[in-house]
């Protein structure tokens, strides 16, 4: 009975590991998109950090779709005013195992921020340093870029 018992252990503790190191393989092959905390994502595989949210991504060409949003207030005794975009899409050609940030304009403001809505561009940053300025595209856009694709 105790031998059972010690097979039965060793069998969980080497499935346990073998788990863990597939886990972490699988981990280490993604990429990263870590983005600021005025942009929430729409689905998709997000782990949630301190002041900001990072999106697991898989090689390859990636659509992401984000929302802006923040509030502004103009002085103390102000409730502030919710600035929201609509939807705006995010293409990328991702490398395994990268990792990228997205970096938005300083929008200290509402009027920033209803600018950055009617014009969304945005600095894609690559753990290497790499740096390439992007355009957030709209429902609209998106759909033009499709269809002149085909």
């Amino acid at each position: 009975m105790k031998t059972r018992h010690i097979f039965t252990s060793t069998l969980v503790t080497s499935t346990l590991s073998a788990f863990l190191a597939l886990a972490m393989v699988n981990a280490a092959s993604a990429a990263s998109l870590t983005l600021p905390d005025e942009i929430q994502v729409q689905g998709g595989d997000v782990k949630l950090g301190h002041q900001q949210s990072v999106l697991t991504l898989d090689s390859g060409k990636q659509l992401v779709e984000l929302v802006y949003r923040d509030i502004f207030a103009d002085n103390a005794d102000d409730s502030g005013v919710w600035v929201t975009s609509q939807p705006l899409y995010l293409t990328l050609d991702v490398k395994a195992d990268d990792a990228y940030r997205l970096v938005l304009p300083e929008i200290l403001s509402q009027q920033d921020a209803e600018a950055f809505i009617d014009a969304p561009k945005a600095r894609l940053v690559s753990q290497n340093g790499r740096q390439q300025e992007l355009t957030l595209m709209n429902h609209q856009e998106l759909m033009e870029k499709i269809w002149l694709a085909k």
